[in-house]
């Protein structure tokens, strides 16, 4: 079975979680958010996001706003150009797959939902569904869990630091997407053996 991560590997919403950032910062009388400041942190979860940006509030005020914003930037959101086609591929010879992302359920299904991915996936797993976040491995053995398989049978392919910490936490094989792992892929369509 294999599992993604979704942001940066099934959808493009670097963008999009930059302006609802960013914008959340301004409204609370802040210094804007460099892309740069940004992408340092990209990919933490929610409980990160308050210690890095937002001391002053909950991390469920800050989901509450994430929720209330999201909808505002989705049409910054891009699935990954050859996302489709590798789902449907790796599905036809009855391969489970999943998701374990660090946004919460509602964005989770906005974006896979308006990207036409949700419905290849057995299991989408959630930050707020579990105990703590990536890098944590939670999500990973939530998946496991409501699949009922053991993690050795999961790969999971992820492009940030956070994705690689929670696979090795989890004993996964990690495929790097763009990025060093067990091995290493460029493009999703490489997941298809021909």
């Amino acid at each position: 079975m294999i599992a993604f991560d979704m942001d940066g590997v099934l959808v493009d919403s670097f963008e999009c979680w930059w302006q609802v950032l960013r914008d959340l910062q301004i409204a609370q009388g802040k210094e804007p958010l460099t892309r740069e400041r940004f992408a340092e942190t990209w990919g933490q979860d929610a409980d990160a996001d308050r210690r890095s940006y937002f001391p002053e509030w909950t991390t469920t005020e800050i989901m509450a706003r994430y929720d209330a914003a999201f909808p505002r930037y989705a049409h910054l959101i891009q699935a990954e150009p050859e996302a489709a086609a590798t789902l449907g591929a790796l599905r036809r010879p009855g391969k489970r797959l999943a998701v374990a992302t660090n946004s919460p359920v509602d964005i989770a299904a906005r974006l896979l939902g308006g990207a036409s991915l949700a419905s290849y996936f057995d299991c989408i797993a959630c930050a707020d569904l579990v105990a703590e976040g990536k890098p944590a491995p939670d999500l990973l053995h939530f998946i496991a869990r409501q699949l009922g398989v053991t993690t050795a049978e999961i790969a999971y392919v992820g492009d940030s630091d956070y994705d690689a910490v929670a696979a090795r936490a989890a004993g996964l094989f990690f495929v790097g997407y763009r990025r060093p792992g067990d091995v290493r892929v460029e493009r999703l369509g490489e997941l298809v053996r021909e």
